[in-house]
């Protein structure tokens, strides 16, 4: 064959892998003065498009040199056979390859993608091509990329290969249709990085990173990515095949959106690794923004030259500035997709993921990350808040870094965390002082009694030594004194960064601050019991709210040790740290000790202080609110909490005890279905609460998250939604935005309108958000799974749903085994199964799931009887999905009595 004739099927290959509407622009840029060539190029482009089998009968217009090998008689349809496998249909087409569905149909029975080369494509060049694609894959075994199964030639000769079937979306799509948030994106571009890494130490370049090329498929819930179509991967080292492969000069190979400058440039310069990397920075960045660092329609309507000159010597926006310049509604839908506030999205990715993804982007490739490993390296320190490698480590950089770890103390409480550590210096030091100087008092005395009985000195000498000694002695208790005042401080500043934690929401922060100052307490504190303990209770109670429960009750305990061990421990003292730890000790779930804790400060406080102190009550509240979260206690707990409250408002004194105990009680009454005890005794605290406190506080936001819950549960949906919205007027005033995100959600769940998608991220936050009011796997997170799990049914999301059924289920199965709402978590379990087709597995939980919401009716709140119609319906349709339309006309019949009788899902 000619090698004219070779360049126009390079040049015709290579426009037919372009999207139409680049075509004229290579064309006429890649032909320059060739009008011949031009013209018969857009004449097969023309021909192919009219109809897929022209080759198998060219155009008279057509002039095109055939290749040697003839052509075969008809192109592969569904139906045909290849070697041992039968085509399904057909799932993708490229330049010059199509991809079949395909059944293996002898050894293993199994679905897998058959790639065959196209009719009349089959030049050397195509072939050789294709070849190197199969050969880059076999050398390859990742869980991250698709693998190689069977090669072979179809009977005309063109050859094929088979790969593993991925059943999946491209991770662009994946990310926006599920709403992924930054940090989740970055952990699926992680992996894809790693498989890039894996194919680079097997000696292959990709050459063709793009959305497309990278599908994510789920295995077992999880979502995997899966790098795809090596076609036109390069070996990094010797050939890949024995055929002759190269690259028509002027042909631009890759996706002109994502290829490197060198790759651009089109020169002698070879292609290495860090092309790759060029084209995963492109990744990321339309991850990260929804949008490409050059507008692909741009580039290709600038033609060939210019859009080579662009890409070798334009520099991109960072994305934090792409963000920015995209259009208001542009903006708030990418920012939804990925969870956060429109406002805050520039925000996200200023600073290190700029510098991340503009290393990758970097046009001298020596400047780039050496290899994908590298660049997951920085993207993991980054989700880590430490330090990245894509910036210079400046004294200054690495200091901001250190206020990004702590912005809980540098951010919103300014210089607290800088205060807790001066507080320990200052503390230190003047401890330090203290001893030198009780030490010098100690010598000045020994001094004093040895020259006592030295005649011509003793009287003189021991006078003026032991004023000395006494002026030391004042000084050094000045300086104790001193020094215990500073640890009240800290102790003050302290519980000031719990309430920032409230406001904030930074655990990550708040940890790093508790580790560092619990590690100096024995070194710094040493010798004052007393502090220590208080610093200790007030560390743990931190602890708690970050819902850091083991380093909580760890402090708790080692406080009340440190009371325990002086010989005259003060009795009320250690009742306190009794207390303080009987109510961390619920979230563990150790309820056993939590009782005996707060009884054995109950017993204390009677004998010490007298039945009728303030304290007394307090206790017998908190035993209260131990015993409401075992199953079959709330009466006790009804008792106990409501015997408190009267104790405390015989005092006539509106105090914050008081409050809680209205809180608790409502709570308690919630859980039993009185819901106008509820009610009343929550909108009680709620007022106290901000007469105390004011209206812009926590408690106040947190009461009236509870008061909307126990609304809903009355189907008071008008009243809830009040509610709601106040608690996020509160928080968002409060700067908390994170927080606000429970009651938004739940606002919208009853919303007539309300956006699932939305919801669901929503959801997210809603559990941490439970989890650090509450408890991890508490009863309350477990309300939220369970939306969680409906949310998704709703959307079809099966495998999600299933997932969260299954922690719902665990968690309420532990707590309250025979509750009516478990048996719900089991009917959502059932219709997740069913939405799957995993009939067999459904029938049993749907059937008694069922059957145990019936038998518990009576205890269902009003709000949620509905439920029980709507799993008659659920399981209808689940009969008819699975082709038994008897068993379904039954249960439609009992439905449709359900609705008749007033109750309506």
């Amino acid at each position: 064959m000619s090698s004219s004739s070779n360049r126009e099927e390079e040049i015709f290959a290579a426009a037919l892998a372009l999207p139409v509407e680049e075509r004229a622009a290579y064309l006429a840029q890649t032909c320059g003065g060739d009008l011949d060539l031009c013209k018969r190029i857009e004449a097969l482009l023309r021909a192919h498009q009219a109809s897929p089998h022209f080759m198998e009968s060219p155009p008279p217009d057509v002039l095109r040199e055939t290749s040697s090998q003839p052509l075969p008689p008809k192109e592969e349809t569904p139906g045909d056979r290849i070697g041992r496998y039968k085509l399904l249909q057909k799932i993708g087409e490229g330049g010059c390859g199509v991809v079949y569905m395909a059944e293996q149909e002898d050894v293993v029975r199994r679905r897998v993608a058959l790639k065959v080369i196209k009719l009349g494509m089959d030049t050397k060049a195509v072939i050789a091509r294709f070849e190197a694609e199969r050969q880059a894959l076999s050398r390859m075994e990742h869980p991250n990329i698709a693998s190689v199964l069977d090669a072979g030639m179809t009977a005309s000769g063109r050859p094929f290969f088979v790969m593993e079937l991925v059943r999946g979306i491209k991770i662009t799509d994946y990310c926006d249709q599920n709403n992924l948030t930054t940090p989740e994106r970055l952990d699926l571009f992680i992996k894809v990085c790693h498989a890039i890494q894996h194919a680079h130490q097997k000696g292959i370049i990709h050459r063709d990173i793009k959305p497309s090329n990278i599908l994510v498929t789920l295995h077992d819930h999880v979502p995997v990515p899966k790098v795809i179509d090596f076609g036109i991967a390069k070996a990094t080292q010797g050939r890949l095949t024995d055929q002759t492969l190269f690259t028509a000069f002027e042909q631009f190979i890759g996706t002109p959106a994502y290829v490197s400058p060198e790759q651009a440039e089109m020169t002698g310069l070879d292609v290495d690794t860090r092309s790759d990397i060029y084209s995963l920075g492109v990744l990321l960045y339309e991850l990260l923004t929804g949008r490409t660092p050059f507008d692909t329609k741009k580039l290709v309507a600038s033609g060939l030259d210019e859009m080579r000159r662009q890409i070798r010597e334009q520099e991109p926006p960072r994305p934090s500035a792409r963000v920015r310049t995209l259009a208001e509604n542009d903006r708030t839908t990418v920012a939804r997709q990925r969870g956060i506030d429109a406002m805050k999205f520039s925000f996200l990715l200023r600073g290190d993921l700029d510098w991340i993804v503009m290393r990758c982007l970097e046009k001298d490739r020596a400047r780039r990350f050496e290899t994908a490993n590298a660049l997951a390296q920085d993207l993991q320190r980054y989700l880590h808040n430490e330090p990245v490698t894509a910036r210079p480590p400046s004294t200054a950089y690495l200091a901001q870094k250190l206020v990004r770890r702590h912005r809980l103390a540098f951010g919103t409480g300014a210089v607290i965390a800088l205060l807790v550590a001066v507080g320990f210096a200052v503390s230190t030091t003047l401890f330090l002082r203290a001893r030198q100087a009780e030490r010098r008092v100690s010598e000045m005395l020994d001094t004093a009694v040895q020259e006592k009985d030295s005649a011509e000195r003793a009287r003189g000498n021991e006078a003026r030594l032991r004023r000395k000694a006494e002026a030391e002695e004042q000084k050094a208790q000045s300086e104790a004194s001193h020094r215990t005042q500073v640890a009240a401080s800290m102790k003050e500043m302290l519980s000031g960064i719990s309430q920032l934690v409230l406001i904030n929401g930074d655990e990550k922060l708040a940890r790093r601050i508790l580790d560092q100052t619990a590690a100096g307490l024995k070194k710094d504190l040493s010798g004052q019991p007393e502090v220590e303990a208080d610093l200790r209770e007030t560390l743990g109670g931190i602890y708690f709210k970050v819902g850091e429960f083991d380093q909580a009750v760890a402090m708790f305990r080692e406080a009340l040790a440190l009371r325990r061990q002086r010989e005259s421990a003060d009795p009320t003292a250690v009742a306190q740290s009794l207390n303080y730890l009987g109510l961390a000790l619920t979230n563990p779930a150790d309820f056993p000790e939590a009782e005996r804790s707060i009884l054995e400060a109950i017993a204390l406080q009677e004998k010490s202080l007298g039945k009728t102190h303030p304290a007394v009550p307090q206790s017998r509240s908190n035993l209260g609110w131990v015993l409401s979260r075992q199953e079959g206690r709330l009466r006790e707990a009804e008792k106990l909490v409501q015997e408190a409250l009267a104790e405390q408002r015989t005092r006539g004194v509106e105090t914050l005890e008081v409050a809680e105990s209205l809180k608790r009680l409502g709570a308690i009454y919630e859980q039993e279905a009185r819901f106008g005890l509820a009610e009343q005794h929550l909108n009680e605290a709620l007022v106290l609460y901000r007469k105390l406190l004011g209206r812009d506080h926590v408690e106040v936001a947190s009461s009236l998250h509870l008061l909307a819950v126990t609304l809903v549960m009355d189907n008071k949906l008008t009243a809830a939604l009040e509610c709601y919205r106040e608690a996020i007027d509160i928080r968002e005033r409060l700067k908390n935005p994170g927080a606000t995100r429970p009651p938004e959600m739940l606002a919208s769940v009853l919303e007539p309108r309300g956006n699932l998608a939305e919801v669901e991220a929503a959801l997210r936050e809603a559990r941490r958000f439970a989890r650090t009011q509450y408890a991890k796997d508490s009863w309350e997170q477990s309300f939220y799974i369970a939306m969680s799990a409906y949310v998704l049914l709703q959307e079809g999301k099966f495998p999600e749903a299933e997932a969260n059924a299954k922690e719902c289920l665990a968690i309420r199965e532990k707590l309250r085994p025979e509750d009516w709402s478990t048996f719900h978590a089991r009917n959502l379990l059932g219709g997740a199964l069913a939405g799957q087709k995993r009939f067999a597995e459904a029938e049993p939980l749907l059937i008694e799931s069922y059957r145990g919401m019936k038998e518990r009716e009576a205890t269902f709140p009003p709000g949620l009887l509905v439920l029980l119609p709507e799993s008659q319906l659920r399981i209808a349709k689940f009969y008819t999905d699975w082709g038994r339309p008897a068993e379904a006309a039954e249960w439609q019949k009992k439905y449709e009595a359900a609705v008749a009788a007033g109750t309506k899902p």
